[in-house]
């Protein structure tokens, strides 16, 4: 694994996304905030840091998102439940593209270290990402389905993100 370069975002414009996206969480919370992300961490961001949104572009890349949690913390699916489906659109100007080859060049970044569980990579991407005020990261799901997009609210800047409750998991058979 190459050493990440932060200043090498400087070279990247950023690309323009609009963006509809799945994101399921426990009820009761906002799904718009990106605050459990900032508390508890996530791909693109260390805990205790920055609100980050995690989207997936596909229902069944939730699914597998879920399922994978619940692996990795030694749990069945039914212990995540109940959750909530949301649906959250937005139109976005400058995202970080771990998908683009040339992205991945520019940063001199092999997609597999993107897809490590250690996350000291893709959490200094995220932080250097943050502070460039790059709007969100798109990179591959680690599960191999679809892609993720790590919306960063602060870096919105006027952007409104559209949220819709589309469905609420109480048991395994209520997943896609």
């Amino acid at each position: 694994m190459a050493l990440f370069e932060a200043g090498n975002l400087a070279k990247l414009a950023g690309s323009a996304l609009s963006v509809t996206g799945y994101r399921n969480q426990a009820s009761g919370f906002d799904p718009r905030s990106g605050d459990g992300a900032r508390r508890f961490g996530g791909r693109f961001n260390p805990p205790h840091s920055f609100p980050v949104i995690y989207l997936c572009t596909s229902r069944p890349c939730v699914v597998a998102e879920l399922t994978r949690q619940a692996d990795r913390q030694g749990l069945v699916l039914d212990d995540l439940l109940p959750r909530e489906l949301w649906r959250i659109t937005v139109e976005l100007t400058k995202v970080l593209d771990l998908t683009h080859r040339g992205t991945l060049e520019t940063l001199d970044i092999d997609p597999a270290d993107l897809l490590r569980d250690d996350r000291q990579l893709t959490n200094e991407i995220g932080e250097a990402a943050q502070e460039h005020r790059f709007q969100a990261i798109r990179s591959a799901s680690v599960t191999g389905v679809d892609d993720v997009v790590g919306v960063m609210p602060e870096n919105l800047a006027g952007a409104v993100l559209l949220a819709e409750l589309i469905q609420e998991w109480t048991t395994a058979s209520d997943l896609p």
